[in-house]
């Protein structure tokens, strides 16, 4: 007997989203809501941007991330 994980906030977000027919975007690529609740969890060298893509009338078209690499300091 298998127990579902609840998703997260980020997750359900990113489900409604796709329920409305809004692409998911992750790095240039189409993605899942799993592919990129699981990328911005690991990441540990920078951090996800979020992009809303709009048309003319200001209406979401599509939804992209994209990693920001964290500048290291010099020693």
């Amino acid at each position: 007997m298998s127990k579902e994980k609840e998703p997260s906030p980020l997750g359900r977000e990113l489900e409604t989203y796709q329920t409305e027919g809004i692409p998911l975007w992750l790095n240039g690529k189409p993605s899942t809501p799993e592919e990129i609740v699981h990328a911005c969890m690991i990441e540990e060298e920078g951090t996800y941007m979020r992009d809303y893509v709009q048309n003319e009338r200001g209406k979401v078209e599509r939804l992209e991330f994209d990693l920001i690499k964290l500048k290291k300091e010099e020693t």
